[in-house]
């Protein structure tokens, strides 16, 4: 087995095919605005510091070491009895960047209000962004995490990036399958008319998914 790079990593180990897994260190979100799945997380380097990108609600929520409530669930105060009381928020139901600090036992939402595009490719260039529309976790038919969309748009050749509240202070780009916040490369694109979605979730984890319409 051979780890690229240092720091703390996941191994998993299935004894029943023999098979292993490698991965970062992850903390899921659980609560009322995602249905209480542990289908949002956040992604870490130490096993300590985690940061995701999820919609939150005034209901109540609970960080989880595992999915489906296995490991350590945090919840009011980071308290981890089986009957620790949510965590609520007093802020406005809205999407944030989530940094948790397990060691501190502390949280901190940065409010992310407009994700967009912007680029050469983009109608608006560099000067300004193509607004995207945040599309929920519907608890109906349980689709996946929430996304941001535009519709039908048309882009030139050229580069795009993503970036939240028409600022760089948050922005994604790389790879499309693999969008990083860590200062990612312009994302070339080909001209055509296009659906995109936009998954932020966590490092690591975020991806685009785009669609020619034409």
């Amino acid at each position: 087995m051979v780890i690229v790079g240092t720091g703390t990593w996941i191994v998993t180990l299935d004894m029943n095919n023999l098979s292993y897994s490698v991965g970062k260190p992850i903390l899921y979100m659980a609560g009322d605005a995602n249905g209480w799945a542990t289908n949002d997380y956040l992604a870490g380097e130490d096993g300590v510091k985690f940061t995701g990108y999820m919609y939150l609600n005034q209901n109540g929520f609970k960080f989880c070491t595992q999915p489906e409530w296995k490991g350590t669930n945090y919840g009011a105060d980071f308290n981890t009895a089986p009957d620790a009381a949510n965590i609520t928020i007093t802020e406005p139901a809205g999407y944030y960047q989530v940094d948790v600090d397990l060691s501190e036992k502390t949280y901190t939402l940065t409010p992310i209000t407009s994700i967009g595009i912007i680029g050469s490719a983009s109608p608006n260039g560099w000067e300004s962004d193509v607004d995207m529309t945040y599309v929920p976790y519907n608890k109906d038919t349980k689709e996946v995490n929430g996304y941001w969309e535009v519709k039908n748009i048309t882009l030139s050749a050229g580069e795009i990036k993503f970036r939240a509240n028409d600022d760089w202070a948050i922005s994604w780009g790389g790879e499309l399958d693999n969008l990083t916040t860590k200062n990612g490369g312009n994302i070339t694109v080909e001209a055509g008319t296009y659906n995109i979605k936009l998954y932020a979730w966590a490092e690591g984890f975020a991806k685009c998914v785009m669609k020619k319409t034409k």
